[in-house]
């Protein structure tokens, strides 16, 4: 199980633009935002984030001012892949599922209105909805379901690789993208249907409305995935409009679409109309007047689909002072909270009245980063040594480096599994975080054949531990910060490390790029993941599987990737738990990684904002729901 070296930058964590939070859709429950850090507010239940305001807005009732750090990478859903693209495509466009409100790792229906799958959950029938259509009246269908998922794989952009795991089967993907571009859709000939409906294929036409997705020819290979309706949450899966992408180009192998680059027609309840995104300003959507959905009955919907209630939705990206101050004004009523690292503009929103500033539960902050240290024994053979592993991660202040950094606002944890995710609970039963231990440190360290030195200053004789560059990213708030304490307290043991700065584009670069292409000596550092999709499973084989070994989560035990694929293929609940006990536990008692912190994220709005639902962590860019449509005032 592998990612094929595809594995993307999920967010923007720039210091100055850290209003950006996750990526892809995913799955995951019905989250409360429970804790209130504002002194005026409180948030009085989990379905919403409102109270009533004193606070009066000064947009109209029936717009809503969003206000964040940076612009979308794209508005074409098989090529965004960052967090703000996600916010917009999320709300133009549909896919087949959508996260349960209520259930954890559970589904609702977004265009399927049912679903099947086979004893060895390799075959996925997905039976769509009726009277489906896109903004522009053009009908939805299998064959376009069909078209769009193939679609994403042909243009091989950045998130394809999340279809690539279980899907493909067209090897020339040029004569894939012009049977693509020469089928009619609406009304497909007999030629055309004999092509859709072709059961050795990945995604097969049963009828007009019903699509068979057929596991086993994506490079996982013929095997099961235990994550993969959270796959299919992600953008990259939804259904876009085959006649107008021909009538604006069309698909072509490996390449992307301008004209979807910065225009968009969906199934969903808003829209974005030609200019509606002015680049490094702005992006506006409007209600949809033509959304499919206006004439369904109140049983007959749930808030993914539902019709939405505000007539605007109108998204700056501005600095965080500015967002701030607009908030501050009542010019915006929503804005990206400021990174929890960023104590001075935390304590500076949670002075305003009339504004609720609320700690979201930690799977919000396990999505947009989960920060450990690696020890690349490939590239520094003084980690081949499991008692040097060991006693770094008893060299480390965790609590105090979460005190003095985020101010208390982060949390421990043991991967590879994130906390708040499903799974977390069960995969950690028995066992609690490395603690700091100075003593035991410099013992081990010892033992292990190198000189250190006790707390009491007693130094303890053996060979003088060499110089390590220690990697991390000067463009990162917490890392930027914590990197001075692990210097203080590694040196303290007798470790000394020489700290090697890097930019956000080459730390990731870095950090992702597998240990055998690595010619670097940096093997030492601060590391971080963040899900391409929310799925506990995109940690794991992350971070713990062979094929994918990255510079920043070298893989050190054959039975560590072992377990790591044995819950990718899992098809039930028992044998998927058992895999993630067996995967923590190799990673735990081997000191793989030395699981930092998890920082809290913040959910900041005008008190008289009502409606937001958050369902999973890899929402709108906002940070804390999806979908605008059940937004509205107070």
């Amino acid at each position: 199980m592998h990612n094929s070296g595809k594995k993307a930058v999920s967010r923007v964590l720039i210091a100055v633009v850290v209003v950006v939070i996750v990526l892809i859709a995913g799955i995951g429950a019905y989250y409360a935002l429970t804790i209130s850090r504002s002194s005026t507010t409180t948030s009085s239940s989990s379905s919403s984030s409102s109270i009533s305001s004193s606070t009066s807005s000064k947009s109209s009732p029936n717009t809503l001012v969003v206000e964040e750090g940076t612009q979308p990478d794209s508005l074409d859903p098989a090529v965004e892949f960052t967090t703000p693209g996600n916010e917009i495509t999320s709300n133009i466009y549909q896919g087949l599922v959508a996260p349960s409100l209520t259930v954890s790792n559970g589904y609702i229906g977004e265009l399927a209105s049912s679903w099947t799958s086979s004893a060895n959950q390799m075959q996925w029938n997905f039976t769509l909805r009726n009277g489906v259509t896109f903004s522009n009246g053009d009908p939805f269908n299998a064959y376009v379901m069909w078209y769009s998922l193939y679609r994403t794989i042909v243009m091989n952009q950045a998130p394809a690789f999340i279809l690539e795991q279980n899907f493909a089967n067209f090897t020339d993907t040029p004569a894939l993208a012009a049977i693509l571009n020469s089928i009619n859709y609406t009304s497909p000939s007999s030629a055309n249907l004999t092509v859709m409906e072709n059961p050795s294929q990945s995604f097969e036409v049963i009828n007009q409305s019903e699509i068979a997705l057929n596991l086993g020819y994506g490079y996982n290979g013929n095997v099961s995935y235990s994550a993969l309706l959270a796959t299919l949450t992600a953008p990259s899966s939804f259904a876009v409009d085959p006649k107008v992408v021909l009538q604006n180009g069309g698909v072509v192998a490996n390449e992307k679409n301008t004209w979807m680059e910065t225009n968009a027609i969906g199934t969903g309840f808003y829209l974005c109309n030609s200019g509606c995104w002015i680049n490094s300003e702005s992006v506006t959507l409007t209600k949809n007047a033509n959304y499919w959905a206006d004439n369904l009955s109140t049983s007959e919907l749930n808030y993914a689909i539902q019709p939405a209630t505000l007539q605007t939705i109108v998204i700056y990206y501005k600095s965080v002072t500015s967002t701030i101050a607009d908030l501050k004004s009542g010019a915006a009523q929503i804005i990206g909270a400021p990174d929890t690292s960023e104590i001075s503009s935390v304590q500076s929103v949670e002075s305003i009245p009339g504004v609720n500033v609320t700690i979201l539960p930690i799977e919000f902050g396990s999505a947009e980063a989960a920060y450990y240290i690696y020890m690349n024994p490939f590239i520094n053979s003084q980690f081949n040594s499991t008692l040097v592993r060991e006693a770094i991660s008893y060299a480390i202040d965790y609590s105090g480096i979460i005190s003095a950094v985020f101010g208390g606002d982060a949390q421990t944890w043991i991967g590879p599994v994130p906390p708040g995710f499903p799974n977390y609970n069960q995969s950690t039963s028995g066992l609690i975080s490395h603690n700091y231990n100075a003593t035991l440190a410099a013992e081990l360290l010892n033992e292990a054949g190198y000189a250190s030195t006790l707390p009491n200053g007693t130094k303890l004789a053996g060979s003088t531990f060499p110089t390590l560059n220690f990697v991390y990213c000067s463009d990162l708030v917490s890392e930027s910060n914590a990197e001075p304490y692990i210097q203080s307290e590694l040196s303290a043991i007798g470790i000394k490390i020489n700290p090697v700065e890097l930019t956000f584009d080459d730390y990731t670069s870095y950090l992702f790029t597998p240990t055998p292409s690595a010619n670097t000596t940096n093997g030492f550092g601060i590391g971080y993941y963040s899900e391409d999709y929310f799925a506990s499973q995109d940690y794991v084989t992350a971070l713990a599987n062979s094929e994918n070994n990255y510079t920043g989560a070298p893989v050190i035990f054959a039975n560590e990737s072992m377990f790591a694929t044995n819950a990718a293929t899992a098809n039930n609940s028992a044998t998927l738990i058992q895999a993630y006990q067996n995967v923590t536990k190799t990673m735990y008692n081997g000191y793989v990684l030395d699981w930092l912190y998890v920082p809290d994220f913040l959910a900041v709005n005008a008190n008289n904002v009502a409606g937001i639902y958050a369902p999973n962590p890899t929402g709108s860019c906002a940070g804390y729901f999806m979908y605008y449509n059940t937004v509205h005032y107070t």
